[in-house]
């Protein structure tokens, strides 16, 4: 399955492609905990990430436009206020909720510290995001974004980091060349998160 880079225009469709596989995903039911706004301020949220990665990191998606890969780049893994207010977001107080937000807020800083902390100034790629739409699950997607940015941190001699709030996730990146390198849990919320890295393999770049 051939892995393309996103263009603009296709903006839209893959952040309609990302709500939907992350709609029941922990941390973004905690984000958006009401189910019925979360049909509409899932998608927009999505999307200003993924404006966000293309201005200050890098996202792919295959031909077919089923799968989609978003991730910061070495040295730009920890995104400022100021980039973030420039993709967009800064009308994500009012879409997620005023008194919510802080709450939002939080547990992103915290996420950005721990990355930080964990990969001690190395140079890396972060997933931010990775999805497969729920009706093309197992048709190959997923591993061809995998390979696609394995084999560029191999070239490069980078590891690659994530965090997963999903405990099931814990054993499929480690199938994939993750190790767990760190649990955790989110500012005022008892929910876990885990920490992954996969280092480089030069021998198959």
């Amino acid at each position: 399955m051939k892995v393309v880079p996103l263009e603009r225009g296709d903006l839209k469709q893959a952040a309609a492609v990302v709500a939907r596989a992350f709609f029941d995903y922990p941390s973004l039911k905690a984000y958006f905990p009401d189910e019925k706004k979360r049909a509409w301020k899932l998608p927009w949220y999505m999307e200003h990430v993924l404006k966000t990665a293309l201005r200050f990191g890098e996202a792919y998606t295959t031909e077919d436009r089923s799968g989609v890969l978003f991730l910061l780049t070495p040295g730009h893994t920890k995104l400022t206020n100021w980039e973030y207010v420039q993709s967009g977001f800064f009308a994500a107080p009012l879409v997620v909720g005023l008194k919510h937000y802080a709450f939002v807020d939080s547990c992103e800083v915290a996420l950005a510290e721990t990355q930080e902390r964990l990969m001690k100034s190395r140079p890396h790629y972060y997933i931010w995001g990775i999805t497969v739409d729920p009706a093309r699950q197992r048709s190959g997607a997923g591993t061809a974004l995998l390979q696609m940015l394995y084999d560029k941190a191999d070239r490069e001699n980078m590891p690659i980091y994530l965090e997963t709030h999903k405990r099931a996730n814990v054993a499929y990146y480690e199938q994939r060349g993750f190790q767990l390198i760190h649990t955790g849990t989110m500012p005022g919320d008892d929910m876990p998160f885990w920490s992954m890295v996969r280092e480089p393999n030069p021998d198959k770049a």
